[in-house]
């Protein structure tokens, strides 16, 4: 067995993106996964209308390998199963999540995870005229008096 190599934190100095390959298949397992989290509602715009596509690697190219690794294995795996599978997996993380102690923190984890990269991707609102942003009523504008 080789050594186990151990990150010293913090990290020092600015980090270098991993130039991760994200593939159609990654893409359809993103798209379905947002599905089920965002099923739409009808003053917002859906998922795909925010173009994620053009956005995940400012995400996971500044993963930690692997988590970033965990990530890229699940939307591959929810790309080639039916969409209820999926809503079902997410039905148990959020049970699992209200377990105490450790069993429950790895659903924790996951629900983060899982939720975390659509929610971000999405309320990012990387659309031109930032409609999300507009229909939610948000604007983080400092305003000095």
């Amino acid at each position: 067995m080789g050594k186990t190599k151990y990150i010293q934190l913090p990290i020092s100095g600015a980090q270098e993106p991993a130039k991760t390959k994200v593939g159609e298949m990654h893409l359809k397992g993103m798209y379905k996964l947002a599905a089920v989290i965002l099923p739409g509602e009808s003053k917002l715009i859906d998922f795909p209308s925010v173009k994620p596509e053009e956005h995940i690697h400012g995400m996971i190219d500044y993963m930690y390998p692997d988590d970033r690794g965990a990530i890229l294995v699940l939307l591959k795996i929810f790309a080639i199963v039916p969409k209820f599978f999926i809503v079902f997996i997410m039905h148990m993380v959020e049970a699992g999540a209200k377990w105490n102690g450790a069993s429950g923190s790895v659903f924790r984890m996951l629900q983060v995870a899982l939720k975390g990269l659509i929610f971000t991707l999405y309320y990012s609102d990387f659309t031109e005229e930032k409609v999300i942003h507009g229909a939610i009523g948000y604007d983080a504008k400092i305003v000095w008096k």
